[in-house]
């Protein structure tokens, strides 16, 4: 899960023809779902993007950091059912663009049976999940250490609700992790030798590199405790 920037991201004019309770989103046009899918990849995909290509630009969906493929899942961060969040279906602040998968991400948060608070969970356009979670080089995603309970217990909700510890996860972080690592192993075996300055120079441009790769905060959190 990574930081997300809603604010740099115009919202599709289109959505303020609907509402909640004269439309329910079966109700919601063609093109506007176009318009919308199209400003959701601009907010998560590399900047610049002006199509909603996930292939080409790097789009990642906004939970597990995997690669959205077949353009994805628009996804309600509160659930827009009758007896949850109704009046946040065509909320522009409420829409994401998740991976689709049913084993962890929107769908698995929202399957039937599941219960949870939205207000617990770590929203990415609002909250910086880097204060939250660590992504490890194992693969594994696990709660910071030092977080007061309150900020413990969101970061464990949100691995919880959003299935991010699932094994098939786990084993795609660990995999892009060891291409990556291929890459560079002689690189990073330097490290130890040069200067702080030359070290953290090399770092940063590594980690705005492989910002856009799918699970890139994987890699990030790896090369930051290489610093």
């Amino acid at each position: 899960m990574h930081k997300l920037d809603r604010a740099g991201v115009t919202p599709p004019a289109c959505l303020t023809g609907y509402g909640y309770p004269a439309h329910t989103w079966e109700n919601l046009g063609r093109e506007c779902k176009r318009e919308l899918r199209a400003a959701l990849v601009r907010m998560q995909g590399e900047p610049g993007v002006t199509t909603p290509d996930a292939n080409e630009y790097g789009l990642r969906c906004a939970y597990c950091e995997g690669r959205v493929l077949h353009e994805g899942h628009i996804e309600h961060f509160r659930r827009k059912s009758p007896l949850h969040f109704p009046q946040l279906t065509f909320a522009w602040s409420n829409l994401f663009l998740a991976c689709g998968s049913n084993d962890h991400c929107g769908h698995y948060k929202d399957r039937k049976g599941t219960s949870y608070d939205s207000a617990a969970l770590l929203k990415p356009d609002q909250d910086e999940p880097d204060d939250y979670l660590h992504f490890h080089s194992s693969g594994q995603v696990r709660v910071r250490e030092g977080l007061e309970q309150a900020d413990a217990h969101r970061a464990s909700e949100t691995i919880r609700v959003f299935g991010l510890d699932n094994p098939t996860l786990k084993g795609a972080r660990a995999k892009a992790l060891s291409v990556y690592k291929k890459k560079v192993v002689g690189d990073l075996d330097e490290l130890a030798s040069w200067t702080p300055a030359d070290r953290q120079a090399y770092l940063a441009g590594e980690i705005a590199q492989t910002r856009y790769e799918p699970y890139a905060t994987t890699v990030k959190h790896f090369l930051q405790r290489s610093a």
